[in-house]
């Protein structure tokens, strides 16, 4: 496991960053398949504030936590990070490769019409803001879910592994999830 710990704006000393490589050593014995572990700590006025991000082969978990002392704030950020660790075990351990126990709900492609201007108006087409490009980690439905669970997220585009195309699975009101699983004709 690559391990890495960074300070911003912060003196860090060789104890304090020794006790953060530790923390993130242990969570290896907790959580063998991790590859990457970062910490970044960083100080703000009178705040202390540790981010961890642990990358394991298709899952990211990622917490933060500020306190006046940078060492419990490192203490309460592995804690966040050990029980979304905890969470994630649990899920897979429950949902052992079985699609049945996730409610959700094919969806079609949708089409949305402009309705012809009678004033021959200008019609404004809508500003792409901002474009995110990535690589589709290969995955099931199931650990797609628990993927954007852990990082509460509304959505997750990601490559079926049964598949071998891009799906998106995202959270609905209900609390259900729903599945977008593109089919060709």
């Amino acid at each position: 496991m690559k391990i890495s710990v960074i300070a911003r704006h912060l003196e860090l000393d060789d104890d304090t960053r020794s006790y953060a490589e530790k923390k993130l050593q242990k969570i290896e014995t907790f959580f063998g398949r991790i590859m990457e572990a970062v910490m970044i700590l960083s100080a703000e006025k009178h705040r202390r504030i540790a981010e961890v991000t642990l990358k394991a082969k298709h899952v990211t978990f990622h917490a933060t936590e500020e306190t006046e002392n940078i060492r419990s704030a490192i203490d309460n950020v592995m804690e966040k990070v050990e029980a979304q660790i905890k969470k994630f075990k649990e899920k897979l351990r429950d949902n052992k490769r079985r699609i049945k126990g996730v409610p959700v709900e094919s969806q079609s492609e949708r089409e949305i019409e402009v309705e012809n201007n009678q004033d021959d108006e200008e019609i404004i087409e809508p500003q792409v803001v901002k474009v995110n490009k990535f690589a589709p980690k290969p995955m099931t439905v199931e650990e797609a879910v628990m993927q954007m669970t852990i990082n509460d997220e509304d959505f997750l585009v990601f490559a079926n592994s049964e598949t071998n195309q891009v799906n998106v699975v995202y959270r609905r009101k209900d609390g259900t999830y729903g599945w977008i699983e593109p089919y060709f004709e």
